[in-house]
């Protein structure tokens, strides 16, 4: 009997847990409006031909505190996000620019971060690919980069691939190879993906890769 009630706590705590902080945040949030919705809900009932039960009224009343102070942090997060936060991030940008030694980590942390999520016509890396490094039979994730220059390219006698290979879990640094391409491997992932299974150190696998 005590392994099947001990396997019913398991089932019933996070339900009972999940349900009290729901219904604390929206006691704790729609609190401070509840009076000026129920204010309103007393004069509009004047024009209506019935009369709300109290605790449905009551109800009532916090759901639409709850429905305002949503569309309020909206537009709140709309202000904040294209005006106070955008001029914010740009001081911020600029400060950490001019700060000698940070500028220069952080300039290309940065170029490399907006290179790996860049999409269309901005897309600097190309595709992930799998590359033998830094031996076979081991393998490592790396990005397909710009043209292998030609002066490189004339000393090999096969084709030659640019990859930049990040290394885990910080992914701002890294090594260029070029890599022959009869040894990369095409894989399933776009950037985003692949760089979030470098900076996990593998604990995050894309959902269609995952294994079951």
């Amino acid at each position: 009997m005590k392994k099947y009630f001990f396997a019913g706590l398991v089932l019933l705590l996070p339900v009972a847990l999940t349900l009290m902080v729901i219904v604390f945040l929206f006691d704790f949030f729609t609190a401070p409006f509840v009076p000026l919705v129920t204010q309103l809900l007393k004069t509009l009932q004047h024009y209506l031909p019935f009369t709300l039960p109290e605790g449905f009224s009551t109800l009532i009343a916090r759901t639409l505190a709850l429905i305002l102070l949503c569309i309020f942090v909206l537009f709140l997060g709309i202000v904040a996000r294209w005006f106070l936060f955008r001029n914010l991030l740009q001081w911020a940008n600029k400060l950490l620019s001019r700060i000698p030694l940070v500028k220069t980590i952080f300039n290309v942390s940065r170029d490399i971060f907006t290179a790996l999520f860049a999409q269309g016509d901005k897309k600097v890396f190309k595709r992930p690919i799998m590359i033998p490094f830094p031996s076979k039979p081991t393998y490592s994730i790396g990005f397909v980069a710009g043209e292998v220059a030609k002066e490189c390219q004339e000393h090999s006698s096969e084709p030659l691939i640019s990859v930049f290979a990040p290394t885990a879990p910080h992914p701002t640094s890294g090594f260029l190879l070029l890599v022959p391409e009869k040894d990369t491997h095409e894989i399933g992932m776009n950037n985003e993906d692949a760089v979030k299974f470098i900076l996990s150190c593998g604990v995050i696998v894309p959902e269609e890769n995952a294994t079951p």
